[in-house]
């Protein structure tokens, strides 16, 4: 009997939305105050090199890449450099941007987690990029669905992405259920059922894209989130 279920974020949840441009406008400012030049050109291009490695990292190593070391290898690429004070000023100005400016979440999720909530433990694991997993509480409480969820697993905080098994396991301890007693759902087979499987768990594909894993079989797929609710192991239980 499925008894939990978790989630991935983005384009699952939480719609994806760009802040490269903002982003890179907030550490011009911050060489700005401390009177550096700012070469534009140069900043952005290493501001794509440091994305380009995060990349890297997250898809064949599976760990994340902090936050400060990708501010370093973007400002050492641009050939600048930061006091500790405004670095840490930039990080926490960064972790705004999602508020001052938030992404939607998507279509039918507040409604779909609402009705799961009562009947099935809950959960999210999700690989963080810039954004904290302390900032996507907040943003989920800000859309008042942080409390239906038992346990939240950011990689930021364990420094394990999927696929790897632990980030599953670490849900599952959370929620306190066996593998076999959940179900995760994401828009990446890759990832979210590959990692979901290698678990033990069942994997839901929220398929929003073309696959990204085509030899990796879904035990589910849904084409919306609504589609969740009539796997027939859930819709039984609601």
């Amino acid at each position: 009997m499925i008894k939990a279920i978790t989630f991935d974020l983005w384009n699952t949840l939480i719609v994806e939305k760009s802040y490269t441009e903002k982003r890179i406008e907030i550490l011009a400012d911050a060489l700005g105050a401390e009177g550096q030049r700012v070469n534009w050109e140069a900043l952005r291009f290493s501001y794509s090199a440091a994305q380009r490695r995060h990349d890297e990292l997250w898809s064949k190593e599976y760990c994340h890449y902090p936050l400060a070391e990708r501010l370093e290898y973007t400002l050492k690429g641009a050939g600048v450099a930061l006091g500790p004070a405004s670095m840490e000023r930039l990080m926490e100005r960064y972790g705004e941007i999602i508020h001052e400016d938030p992404p939607l979440l998507t279509a039918g999720a507040a409604d779909v987690v609402s009705r799961l909530a009562p009947r099935f433990k809950l959960g999210i694991i999700s690989d963080t990029g810039v954004t904290s997993g302390n900032q996507m509480r907040r943003f989920l409480d800000n859309y008042g669905i942080l409390s239906l969820f038992t346990t939240t697993v950011f990689s930021d905080e364990t420094m394990i992405c999927k696929p790897r098994r632990e980030a599953f396991e670490s849900a599952l301890k959370g929620l306190n259920v066996a593998p076999g007693e959940a179900l995760h759902v994401g828009d990446l087979l890759r990832t979210d059922v590959a990692g979901a499987k290698a678990a033990g768990m069942k994997g839901v594909w929220l398929k929003v894209k073309e696959p990204d894993a085509p030899n990796m079989t879904p035990d589910y797929t849904i084409m919306n989130l609504s589609g969740l609710l009539e796997i027939p192991e859930i819709a039984e239980r609601l």
